[in-house]
């Protein structure tokens, strides 16, 4: 009933101020339709920037950070839009006009009070920030020159200023945000000693349930610092082996062939086995058959050898000659023939393929066999039935008297 006595005021209203009914509907429409369209990218953006400049991965932010912003601004654009039809339909939104001024003006003495400061925190931050990514792999470079032998190969040097720069860097970075945070907290007024006193508790209660993780950061400070391996390297660690593309002091990522990512905690490497650091080997052993003879096979592979060692495209990366080492073993059908030789690191496989290739043209050309297993199939003598008399009987028989 209260509503029928409402509805012809509530109309007179919007015939009345329909100018501001349709002006709020309308801006408040469009408004939504920007916010919807505009800011979950520049959110997402945002999200992808500071993931470029902060340390750790940030990305499983993007969708939540742009549909809760999205969610909050629209609301208040809603809110407001519900604010201003009220108005235009006679609701009194004088106290809420109060309220909603209020609040604005707190907002801006607050923020008129602290930004300054907070800014001039954050930028002392952000250049403290900059000056580490900058200046840090300088100085890495020139203790990794130094300390380096002579005959260290260029691209070995790069690969452990890599490491050791990455994982520097990032220390310094996570150093430097956490100083800036306590600083803004106790800026606003908020006290950063019960963070720290609850910071203890948390390290204790860590410390006595995250051994795995001390043992970690314990491991990966001393396989950078001893220089086990790093970024660019082939490893085989905890029954994986693949391409080092990422080590920090509590994991290492290594990618196979398959392009399968290993993530591997530290601490669970026992042994590690770099199969490129500094120089590489390559081991072949070529098999020839038994009635081969052996000088002679001896000969064409260390030809092969010699050629590609002038070759211009293999002479630079091997270092030295691939020849035989020795006739290694007898095996079921073929005599092996073992070569040696080496390479720049990461460059054996190749090496090797190409050794193989020549292998088998020149065997072929020399009339070499390269022996393969093979099998003979017996299928056994025809056996005359059981109770049938044997044609050397028969014969037997007739040659006897009658």
């Amino acid at each position: 009933m209260a509503l029928l006595v409402l509805l012809p005021n509530i109309a007179d209203e919007a015939q009345e101020h329909w100018v501001q009914l349709v002006a709020a509907i309308v801006v408040a429409a469009l408004a939504l339709g920007a916010i919807r369209r505009f800011l979950p990218g520049l959110l997402t953006r945002g999200i992808r920037k500071l993931d470029d400049w902060v340390v750790g991965d940030l990305s499983f932010l993007d969708r939540p950070v742009a549909f809760l912003g999205t969610a909050f601004v629209s609301g208040w654009v809603i809110f407001g839009a519900g604010v201003a039809v009220a108005n235009a339909l006679g609701a009194d939104t004088t106290g809420i006009n109060r309220e909603l001024l209020a609040f604005g003006g707190a907002v801006g003495e607050f923020v008129a009070a602290q930004a300054v400061q907070v800014g001039i925190i954050v930028g002392i931050a952000y250049v403290a920030v900059q000056v580490v990514e900058r200046a840090m792999p300088t100085i890495v470079r020139g203790v990794v020159n130094d300390s380096s032998r002579p005959d260290t190969l260029a691209e070995e040097v790069q690969k452990r200023e890599t490491t050791l720069s990455s994982v520097i860097v990032g220390g310094f970075k996570w150093l430097i945000y956490l100083v800036a945070g306590f600083a803004i907290l106790s800026e606003i007024g908020i006290s950063i000693a019960p963070i720290l006193a609850a910071a203890g508790v948390v390290g204790i209660a860590i410390g006595f349930g995250a051994q795995s993780l001390v043992k970690d950061v314990l491991s990966g400070v001393f396989i950078i610092l001893e220089d086990q391996y790093r970024v660019g390297d082939v490893v085989n660690v905890a029954g994986k082996g693949g391409l080092v593309e990422d080590i920090n002091l509590r994991r290492t990522i290594i990618r196979d062939l398959e392009f399968v990512v290993h993530v591997i905690p530290n601490g669970s490497i026992d042994v590690v086995s770099n199969l490129t650091k500094e120089k590489s080997r390559m081991l072949l052993d070529v098999p020839v058959a038994y009635k081969e003879d052996l000088d002679r096979c001896i000969e064409a592979l260390n030809v092969i050898g010699e050629e590609m060692q002038k070759d211009e495209k293999w002479g630079p990366i091997i270092t030295e000659q691939v020849t035989v080492l020795r006739v290694d073993k007898f095996d079921d059908s073929a005599i092996n023939i073992r070569c040696l030789g080496q390479t720049l690191p990461i460059r054996q496989w190749e090496v090797a393929g190409e050794f193989r290739k020549r292998i088998k043209r020149r065997f072929d050309e020399l009339g070499i066999e390269i022996p393969f297993p093979h099998q003979t199939i017996y299928w056994g003598v025809d056996q005359p039935p059981f109770n049938q008399p044997s044609t050397a009987a028969e014969g037997d028989s007739r040659k006897s008297p009658s």
